[in-house]
């Protein structure tokens, strides 16, 4: 089935083009979704975009790499982010593997766009250890479709898996 590249902002497929993305080449550009236009953005503003994300400052959370397929956030160990049993608290994971997965989605939403999630699920496979290194999550598209978003997001210490999560969110018009 052909695209229609003539449907407005808040009718496009997810799939659709709608303005430049940030690929791995530092001369990509992002859309920006609250100037309701196009910036030029390289990676390295695009990583200090989301260094400055207040919630991504606290947790200490770092923009490792980031395309249209796949967004990859790195949580660095340390001691405050264990519980009374000496491994990551669990609701840490969840806040990596949601970060991955709105830095997948948001930079791609169309101009006048913006999203709030509606839905999360985690499994949690094996706890994170204080040994086991920084907290790495993978997330990739499952569904991208006009009005809801659905990701995959796998949290991994190492090479060891400890968490996945589906997240889901909803596409809307931004508020004026």
């Amino acid at each position: 089935m052909p695209r229609r590249e003539t449907a407005p902002p808040s009718r496009r497929r997810w799939s659709e083009p709608h303005g430049q993305r940030l690929e791995s080449s530092p001369t990509q550009a992002i859309a920006a979704p609250s100037s309701g236009s196009v910036a030029r953005v390289d990676a390295k503003e695009a990583a200090a975009v989301f260094a400055r994300t207040p919630c991504n400052r606290l947790l200490g959370l770092q923009l490792v790499a980031r395309s249209r397929e796949r967004a990859e956030v790195v949580l660095p160990m340390r001691d405050d982010l264990l519980q009374e049993a000496g491994l990551v608290q669990g609701g840490l994971l969840t806040a990596l593997a949601d970060a991955a997965a709105v830095w997948l989605l948001w930079p791609e939403l169309p101009p006048g766009r913006t999203m709030t999630g509606t839905d999360c699920s985690m499994r949690f496979l094996r706890p994170a250890r204080r040994d086991g290194g920084d907290l790495r999550a993978v997330a990739t598209l499952v569904k991208g479709g006009r009005t809801l978003l659905v990701v995959d997001s796998h949290v991994h210490q190492g090479e060891r898996p400890v968490a996945r999560g589906t997240f889901t969110f909803l596409q809307l018009e931004q508020p004026s």
